[in-house]
Order: C-alpha cells, then sequence, then structure tokens
C-alpha cells in the first residue's frame, strides 16, 4: 500500500542524510504537530541540526540560516510559495497539489501523488513516519502517527491501517475492543466529550437521567467497565447522536475498538490528540510538540491547556448553534472575534447539522478566517470550492473535499457566503 510513496520518500531521507542543518516548518493542529515532531526525531536520532517553527499557513516565503526546508503538512497547495524558495526543499503532504511547482530542488511526499487518498488513508503525520521510516529504526514513531490520523479525523485504512499494524507488531500500540474515548470518570467523559459531541455540557440533569437509565452513577471508571456495560453505554451514545443530528459515519470512528500507545507519555490516544489539538489551537504549539517528544516536563500544562480548551469551546458551540444560518444549499455561521473556527465547524458539522456543507466564518484582526466542512454523503469537493470561493473575493482557499478553509477579505463576507452557495449547488446537482 505505501510502497509507491516510499520511493518518493527514500529521497527525502537521503537529502535529510545530506543536509547539516534542517528547518522544519509544520502546520498548528495535532497532525502538523505530531507529523513535524516525527519528523524532528528522527533527524534528532541522526544527530542532525535542527529548528522547528508552527504556522497557521504558508503564507509567504519562509526565511531560514539553514540548507534544507522540510514543509510537513503543508506545501503541496501553494506551489507559487515553494517555487519561490531558493534553498533545497521536502514537501511532506497529504493535502491535495495544486498546480505545479516551478522548482527543481524540491522532493514532494504526498499520498496522492502515490494513488492514496490523502483525506482518509494517510495524513501528514503518516506520510511523515513514512520519511521516518527510511531514514532509521523508528517505530515507535507508529504511536505518534496517530495523533495525526485522529486529528484529521481519518480512517483506519489504506496507509493509516498499514502504519498501526506495524505499530502492534512492534508492541507500540495495542487495539482491544471498546470506545475510543477519553479515560476518566464516565459523567466527565461524556460531559467534555467533543468527539464524538454529546451535547451533555452544561445539562446535568439530562446527564443524570441518561446515566440513570444505564444503570451508571456517573463515577464509574470508563476503563474499567466490564464488555456488556460497554455494549449498553455504546448503543445508548448511537441512538443519541443520531437523535440529534450526527452523521451516521462517526459511529464506526468511536466504536468497536479502542487504541492504546504503549509507550507515549499519555497512552489514550483519544486524549493524546485532543491535549497536542488543544495546545496547537491555543498558541502552545511546543508544548503539544513537547508532549510528541516525549518530554514530561510539560505533560501537566498540556493537560491544563486541554481542560481549559474543551470547555471553551463546548461554551462556544453552545453559544454559536443558535446563529447558524441556512443558504440555499449551505449552511453557516458568521463570528466575530471567536476563540477558534475550525473546532466549531467540525462539531457542528458532524454531530448536529450533517446534511449539507457547513461553513464558519470568523471576522479577526482585519481578516476573515474560513472553515468548511463536510461528510462523505454530502458530494462537493470543499477544497475546491474553497480555491473558488476564495479567489474570487480576492482571498486564497483550499484543502480536502470534506475539510477545507479560506482566508478573505473581511468587507467580501457576504459576496463569499454567496460564490460558496452557488458553487455547492453547482456540485451538488451535478453529483
Amino acid at each position: 500500500m505505501l510502497d509507491i510513496l516510499r520511493v518518493e520518500a527514500a529521497k527525502a531521507a537521503e537529502r535529510i542524510r545530506k543536509a547539516d542543518s534542517i528547518h522544519i516548518f509544520t502546520h498548528y493542529d495535532a497532525d502538523g504537530i505530531s507529523s513535524g515532531a516525527i519528523i524532528a526525531c528522527a533527524v534528532n536520532r541522526l544527530d542532525k541540526q535542527f529548528h522547528v517553527t508552527f504556522l497557521k499557513g504558508l503564507n509567504s516565503v519562509p526565511e531560514t540560516d539553514a540548507d534544507l526546508i522540510v514543509l510537513s503538512d503543508m506545501g503541496s497547495g501553494y506551489p507559487d510559495i515553494v517555487s519561490r524558495i531558493e534553498k533545497d526543499v521536502v514537501i511532506v503532504d497529504h493535502h491535495s497539489p495544486v498546480g505545479r511547482i516551478e522548482k527543481d530542488n524540491v522532493i514532494h511526499v504526498n499520498p496522492h501523488l502515490a494513488g492514496l487518498d490523502g483525506t482518509y488513508e494517510l495524513c501528514a503525520s503518516g506520510a511523515a513516519f513514512v520519511v521516518a521510516d527510511c531514514l532509521g529504526n523508528n517505530d515507535d514513531l507508529t504511536a505518534v502517527a496517530v495523533v495525526g490520523m485522529l486529528g484529521d479525523k481519518q480512517k483506519m485504512v489504506g496507509g493509516n491501517a498499514e502504519i498501526v499494524k506495524r505499530g502492534v507488531e512492534s508492541g507500540y500500540i495495542e487495539v482491544k475492543r471498546g470506545l475510543n474515548l477519553h479515560s476518566g470518570k464516565l459523567r466527565e467523559v461524556l460531559t467534555l466529550s467533543t468527539e464524538p459531541y454529546l451535547d451533555f455540557y452544561g445539562k446535568e440533569e439530562e446527564l443524570e437521567d441518561f446515566l440513570s437509565k444505564l444503570g451508571f452513577s456517573g463515577d464509574e471508571d470508563i476503563d474499567e467497565l466490564g464488555e456488556e456495560e460497554l455494549r449498553k453505554l455504546a448503543n445508548a451514545i448511537v441512538l443519541k447522536l443520531l437523535k440529534q443530528g450526527a452523521y451516521e459515519g462517526v459511529v464506526e470512528e468511536f466504536v468497536g475498538r479502542k487504541l492504546t500507545l504503549k509507550n507515549e507519555l499519555i497512552e489514550n490516544a483519544v486524549t493524546y490528540t485532543d491535549v497536542v489539538n488543544a495546545c496547537g489551537r491555543a498558541a502552545a504549539c511546543s508544548i503539544g510538540f513537547a508532549i510528541c517528544m516525549k518530554d514530561d516536563n510539560y505533560l501537566e500544562k498540556g493537560y491544563r491547556i486541554w481542560k481549559k480548551f474543551q470547555v471553551e469551546l463546548l461554551e462556544e458551540v453552545v453559544r454559536r448553534r443558535e446563529e447558524v444560518k441556512e443558504g440555499e444549499c449551505i449552511r453557516y455561521i458568521v463570528m466575530e472575534n471567536a476563540p477558534s473556527t475550525g473546532p466549531v465547524a467540525t462539531i457542528l458539522s458532524r454531530y448536529v447539522y450533517s446534511d449539507k456543507p457547513f461553513i464558519a466564518i470568523n471576522i479577526k484582526n482585519e481578516s476573515a478566517k474560513v472553515s468548511s466542512r463536510a461528510n462523505p454523503r454530502i458530494k462537493v469537493d470543499l477544497g475546491e470550492v474553497m480555491r473558488l470561493a476564495a479567489e474570487k473575493v480576492g482571498g486564497r482557499g483550499g484543502g480536502h473535499r470534506v475539510a477545507a478553509g479560506a482566508m478573505i477579505p473581511p468587507d467580501k463576507v457576504e459576496e463569499f457566503v454567496k460564490e460558496v452557495d452557488s458553487i455547492c449547488c453547482a456540485m451538488l446537482s451535478s453529483s
């Protein structure tokens, strides 16, 4: 499955070996932080000098004194910017490649260029592991790759499944029957859960009624529940999700098997992913990165950031769902100075409004950030929608079919929404 990708990954590994100094520029989300950490760890084991910088996007040519630039979880959709980089470049990305990179000294490791679907079958952390695997014995990094898979809502198929299998065989990942939820007391787990989003936050009586009907007190440790108890809990959660409008495909993501990362600071894969993601969203990427690098000095701080982020996100979702508007073929929300955009769009699109593409726009600091989300049953390509609509209003956009983004001028928001709605309608009518 990964053989074709390994050809280009081997070239990237060879270029990394020849470099005296390496500068890794990576995205700030869970997939970006974990993929950057995988490359950094593999490079560190070669006793190479390296530096890591976290970016929200590749909006300009990165400056560095290093002789090799590695773009992790970014680069494939910015051929114009990559073409202007004078130094050697290795791209380790999973976003759909756009246009042509007019530059000879670029090695491009991307599942889309190797017959794999980068939306579902391999993320940036998975591609980074393939590069790391070409650099030496780095089987332990399969566990870190799981963070990117879960963070980007990918499926355990294709290249992802191959990497997880490798981790299981080498003893770094354990897969067993269960629920892929946070560890902890049942009441708190269900209250703070955002994947899946159960809509129990601030609804204590509703939660107590839910638990009581299942015969739980809420003080049970979820990791110590028996098989029959887990089955009852899973069935009840699934019914609740479907009633609140969730996309049915989310069920397979948390029911059936639980991933444990045996050699990591945080063994629960869901918790690990959410802690790293929260650090990125809270502008504390280095904390999430340190946890991926197994530095336990930052673990407690990472947990605090995650808990605060979860509460703020849940409060934001409760507040914002009342502001959702409906176009002809989309649902959308326009916010000002909101603390987060992508996570709100993800939760509402997956668990509340799953029948149409969902667009979240956040006007902040004289620009408007757009996060768009859909699911596989909605036949639109949001990466293309964002690219076309953003270009129409003087912005820039792109991404995956089911998760994409854009940056646009704040005075063009209304025009942008109409353009997105029009393009989505056209795609849906032709599907």
